[in-house]
């Protein structure tokens, strides 16, 4: 009797077990559907990849002049503030045509001081020429008018021969008088003018020597911006040529993002929204960013067309994968020290950016 209770009673517990089993079971597989079901919610909120680089614009240094380099100032991979030398052209030449301008402005200085000397003295001679002419010209005029007056008694025996004759050579002399008296005043005038001319000539004198200069300023090659010194291979000796890249320059003020997300998640990424960086060399500091813009286009092998007519290729590929779109996004708290153009990031889109509160609006 006592065998049957108590086979009743392990049978009983049996149940018992394995209906918490079941239930435990089913629990576990809601919570698995329900944890499966937020996490596919929050990453469509909150689109994540590890396919990012990190990247910093980059420049080339390159002279505005030309010649052999004469000082490095930098190495390799070294770190420099704005302003700071980078190299040194040799300066001779560029010196010598500052000394020459400066002396061709120096002399031009020195007839300008001449001509305003002279000046006085050539308005003189002006006004001297102009009175000499106006006398000519009344002397002649005035014979002109005896000569008119005699033809006319000629004919009429009131005149002889020789006073219209002498009238007539006394108009013709007095009309070369008028003529000196005139290139004597055109003379007196260019002089005057001459004053004009050298001044006119300064602004050009003064410009050829800020040129020079500015040349001369340019053989010293300083650093645009804080940054970093890339592919220096260069020795002091060699020669530079204008506009030509001696070595790139990384841009450490700014670093931002590239994160290439699938075309489907970009209808949950917007610019503005706030994201979430951190470098796979150094995974233990996050960085917050700001996502800048996604890019309008990108660029695919299959676009081809020949004659006008698109290339259906001949073999099927039902697998499909989806295109992915670089995102920028821009980093807040850059440190330069552990950024590296091309290092790897892992991005997550976080969302919009908190609303500011009125008091702190107000504030």
């Amino acid at each position: 009797m006592s065998t049957s209770i108590e086979s009743e009673r392990h049978t009983g517990s049996g149940r018992v077990k394995r209906f918490f089993v079941l239930i435990l079971t089913v629990a576990i597989l809601c919570l698995a559907v329900v944890a499966s079901q937020w996490a596919w919610s929050f990453n469509e909120r909150h689109p994540r990849t590890d396919d990012a680089i990190s990247r910093a614009n980059l420049i080339g240094i390159a002279p505005r002049v030309s010649g052999p380099i004469i000082k490095i100032n930098v190495v390799d991979n070294q770190f420099v503030n704005g302003g700071e030398l980078l190299f040194e052209i040799d300066p001779e030449d560029f010196q010598l045509d500052v000394d020459r301008a400066k002396s061709a402005l120096e002399a031009l200085d020195a007839q300008i001081e001449v001509a305003k000397a002279q000046e006085a003295q050539l308005g003189f001679q002006v006004n001297a020429a102009e009175a000499g002419l106006r006398q000519a010209t009344a002397e002649r005029d005035q014979a002109a008018d005896t000569l008119h007056r005699l033809e006319p008694l000629l004919s009429k025996n009131f005149a002889t021969q020789e006073q219209v004759n002498q009238a007539r050579t006394k108009v013709t002399a007095l009309n070369a008088g008028v003529a000196q008296a005139n290139e004597k005043l055109n003379q007196a005038r260019v002089a005057v003018g001459s004053l004009a001319t050298v001044q006119a000539q300064r602004p050009g004198a003064v410009a050829a020597l800020e040129t020079a200069r500015l040349s001369l300023s340019y053989t010293k090659v300083l650093a645009p911006f804080n940054g970093q010194v890339i592919g220096l291979n260069i020795s002091e000796g060699a020669f530079a040529h204008a506009g030509v890249e001696v070595f790139s320059f990384l841009d450490s003020r700014h670093w931002f993002v590239l994160a290439n997300f699938r075309e489907r998640e970009l209808q949950n990424i917007r610019p503005g929204m706030q994201a979430e960086v951190f470098l796979l060399s150094n995974p233990g500091r996050r960085f917050q960013g700001i996502v800048q813009g996604i890019s309008p286009a990108v660029q695919s092998g299959e676009d081809l067309e020949i004659k006008g007519l698109p290339l259906v290729r001949r073999d099927l590929n039902w697998v499909r994968i989806a295109q992915r779109f670089p995102v920028r996004i821009e980093i807040e708290n850059p440190d330069p020290a552990i950024f590296r153009m091309g290092t790897t990031a892992v991005t997550t889109i976080l969302g919009a950016p908190p609303a500011k509160s009125k008091e702190s609006t107000h504030g």
